[in-house]
């Protein structure tokens, strides 16, 4: 028995509709992501290049302050520069007369595109060894980077780096044709642009990214802009594909109705309860495979713990002098890590259900003793030593133990890795628990190469890693689960060498009136 055209076509014209908008919107964010993702690479690469200036200008000055600019190593420097970094249009040296307001005996011709008497003012305000960007005078793609030096006998002399800036936004991998790009000033001066701005769109609403670089010398700004085609919106496939698979689909939907409606009600509902458990069954299966790969991972500590423990409690049964504390001991361990490969997967299976974490109350003393059960086998291989300062008695604390275990295992495996090149009486890690200030504090420090001070504002910054094999997505982590736990994680270099990380909780209240005591 077939529906009836009208109540087909009232369900299926809006169902095809939303679900268009619905497959639009998807491929309108897809878009806007890959332009973000463009437009960090982008920044990303604009900044590096605008670093390397810096770094020449200072090179050129140090080569300036042993000779002088007619010497053969000051002309082989430029010409190096110039040949490897064809970016670099020109390279003079100018002394300028701040009385006259110009350059003495005029600006070069390289220059000629430069208000000579801003250029003046410039080199005037600046302070040896400090640099300024000027724009050109005609809108042209060029920007000057001007470097003061000390003066040689009378005047004031720089060093001026032409920059060709359409070479300096030159993507590695290219952008999308139809995407514009425009790098200005810090005052808002277009220095380069092409295809900016995009022409007025019907109903597309335009995609943009805008990031200021960080240099101090050249404080540009990069735009990226595009505006996405209605093919690129509506693909063929989600155009012709969904309206057909709607109506096939309603047109099947509608026509199960019209036959469970002319059966009996309780045939109906065994058939409605066995389609919705198989619905059920179905996701959990779906869910249990997306799950997999993290299970994989998060389970792997305990299991191994578990697997050592028990090789170790069959050797001493081997052995035949084992006595029965021994072996009580192995199994009180094997409990406490089967105990919390359970908790590891119901944390999985609460994160899986959008439940908060349970916090309980805590003693971070014993989160530290799990943490140093489990890493301690890794510890022995890279020949680390782990030394304890525990508080007595340890700090309490609302958490979820599970989740800061995991940020502490994560903060020792990174000390380990850092110590691990040092010579042996390097190898130590300090793991305290301690109240600071009404707050519950584990510390983890180490007597490794200690943090540079460029990494230090970025080592929470998802995808920075100064490590060759690492993804950038540990301290990330670590941040989140603290931050949810209602805490907080710092780092900071040690006050002779090495890093210290922290994670501080509000202690609960009876702990503070103990320590008070």
């Amino acid at each position: 028995m077939k529906p009836r055209l009208a109540p087909f076509l009232l369900l299926w014209i809006p169902l095809a509709l939303v679900g268009l908008g619905i497959g639009a919107f998807v491929e309108f964010m897809r878009a806007s992501e890959t332009l973000q993702r463009e437009g960090t690479t982008l920044h990303r690469i604009v900044s590096q290049r605008v670093d390397q200036h810096d770094a020449h200008l200072t090179s050129l000055a140090a080569v300036l302050a042993s000779s002088n600019a007619e010497s053969a190593s000051f002309r082989a420097v430029i010409e190096a520069m110039q040949r490897f970094y064809p970016r670099i249009a020109a390279v003079e040296l100018i002394e300028v007369d701040l009385s006259a307001g110009a350059p003495v005996g005029g600006a070069p011709s390289s220059l000629g595109d430069f208000d000579p008497a801003a250029l003046a003012r410039r080199v005037g305000d600046l302070a040896p060894g400090q640099a300024v960007t000027l724009t050109s005078r005609s809108g042209s793609p060029f920007y000057a980077l001007i470097k003061r030096v000390p003066d040689a006998g009378h005047g004031s002399r720089a060093l001026v780096l032409v920059i060709d800036a359409r070479l300096l936004t030159e993507p590695e991998g290219g952008l999308p044709d139809d995407a514009a790009l425009k790098l200005s000033d810090a005052a808002g001066k277009a220095i380069v642009q092409h295809g900016w701005p995009l022409p007025a769109g019907a109903w597309i609403p335009e995609l943009s990214f805008e990031k200021a670089l960080g240099s101090r010398s050249q404080p540009l700004v990069l735009a990226l802009a595009r505006r996405p085609a209605p093919a690129e919106l509506l693909p063929p496939g989600l155009l012709f594909g969904w309206p057909v698979a709607a109506g096939l689909g309603l047109f099947l939907l509608l026509a199960v109705l019209r036959e469970r409606r002319a059966s009996r009600r309780a045939r109906e509902a065994v058939r409605l309860h066995e389609h919705d458990a198989k619905l059920a069954h179905a996701m959990r299966v779906n869910t249990v495979g997306e799950m997999a790969s993290g299970i994989a991972h998060e389970i792997t500590q305990p299991l191994t713990a578990i697997l050592s423990q028990s090789q170790a409690g069959l050797r001493l049964a081997r052995s035949g002098g084992a006595v029965p504390g021994d072996l009580l001991g192995v199994l009180e361990a094997n409990v406490r890590h089967a105990r919390r490969a359970a908790e590891i997967l119901e944390r999985l299976r609460a994160y899986v259900t959008r439940r908060e974490p349970q916090r309980q109350r805590n003693d971070l003393n014993r989160i530290v003793s799990n943490v140093v059960e489990l890493g301690q086998r890794d510890l022995q291989e890279r020949n680390v030593t782990l030394r304890l300062e525990l508080s007595q008695p340890g700090p309490q604390a609302l958490l979820d133990r599970v989740s800061i275990e995991q940020v502490v295992h994560n903060l020792v495996r990174n000390a380990a890795e850092a110590v691990e090149a040092m010579p042996a009486g390097r190898r130590e890690i300090v793991l305290a628990t301690r109240l600071v200030d009404g707050d519950a504090e584990i510390a983890v420090a180490d007597d490794g190469p200690g943090i540079a001070e460029a990494d230090m504002a970025r080592l929470f910054e998802p995808f920075f890693t100064t490590k060759s094999s690492g993804m950038g997505l540990g301290l990330p982590l670590c941040e989140r689960l603290v931050e949810a736990a209602g805490g907080r994680i710092a780092a900071r270099n040690g006050p002779e060498r090495g890093a210290v990380f922290t994670v501080r909780f509000p202690a609960l209240a009876a702990e503070l009136g103990m320590a008070a005591e």
